[in-house]
């Protein structure tokens, strides 16, 4: 599957009281970067609607000055919805400072009622990519 990169460079305005990168801005910047990958997947922007955002973790501090980049895939469709997995990477070291999971309803770009999106997930044997799949898959069925 395509996966759409969006980068930030972290400057001041965007720290929190420890001197690295504020948790609302990350999030702000993670919805912005699933919506990007989920307009550009659907070709519809008008027709896309925020839902959820699930599990959204982050392992690492990210510091002043750094650049990272928001990789948005594509890994669960449902007949009007589609989830986006987000992962935070810093450009100088490859490292995975943060990731989760957004989920958008398509609808009619006027009216707001829900319409299927007629997407499909490729197929893949990439490992990593199943996993992100299962875990997206695990957010809409109950224990």
């Amino acid at each position: 599957m395509k996966t759409y990169k969006t980068t930030h460079m972290v400057k001041m305005e965007d720290l929190n009281h420890h001197q690295n990168l504020y948790a609302g801005r990350g999030i702000e910047w993670m919805v912005e970067a699933a919506f990007i990958g989920a307009a550009l997947t659907h070709g519809e922007r008008h027709g896309l609607l925020y839902r959820n955002t699930h599990q959204f973790s982050f392992n690492k501090s990210v510091e002043p000055g750094e650049i990272i980049s928001y990789c948005s895939t594509l890994v669960r469709v449902g007949k009007t919805s589609l989830t986006m997995r987000i992962a935070l990477i810093s450009e100088a070291t490859g490292e995975l400072k943060a990731e989760g999971y957004v989920t958008f309803v398509t609808v009619k770009p006027h009216t707001h009622e829900k319409a299927a999106h007629g997407l499909r997930l490729d197929e893949t044997n990439d490992t990593e990519e199943l996993e992100w799949r299962k875990k997206a898959q695990s957010f809409f069925h109950s224990s």
